[in-house]
């Protein structure tokens, strides 16, 4: 006669240490989907902010050279600002290829581990 709870309680235990890494990697796409999800609402925040501040510029200002003059100043700080947002880009982008490599790296430690452990029994 088998042990049918020992078989059941090992297929658990089996299969939460194939659902772990799995579970890791969910959450490391999770937190990079959120800081890629707040880059662009950011990103998309300066542009109205932008575009709302050209506005009021154009309804304020009656000479066209003070006009082109805050367009200018306008464009200016808009392009400084996406300029820096776009090396926050790269910088987030840098840690999500960071934590997926050590993911990867951990994941497949484990899995030959674990290889190597079933051969040996």
């Amino acid at each position: 006669m088998t042990n049918t709870t020992a078989e059941i309680n090992a297929f658990l235990e089996n299969s939460r240490k194939f659902a772990e890494p799995i579970s890791r990697l969910t959450a490391i796409q999770a937190r990079a989907f959120e800081r890629f999800a707040r880059y662009g609402y950011e990103v998309a925040g300066d542009a109205l902010e932008f575009s709302l501040a050209a506005l009021h510029a154009t309804t304020q200002t009656q000479d066209v050279q003070a006009l082109a003059k805050k367009q200018t100043e306008l464009a200016t700080g808009y392009f400084e600002k996406q300029t820096q947002r776009s090396q926050d880009l790269l910088k987030l982008a840098g840690e999500a290829q960071t934590e997926a490599t050590q993911w990867l790296d951990q994941a497949s430690t484990e899995f030959q581990a674990r290889a190597k452990a079933t051969k040996a029994a």
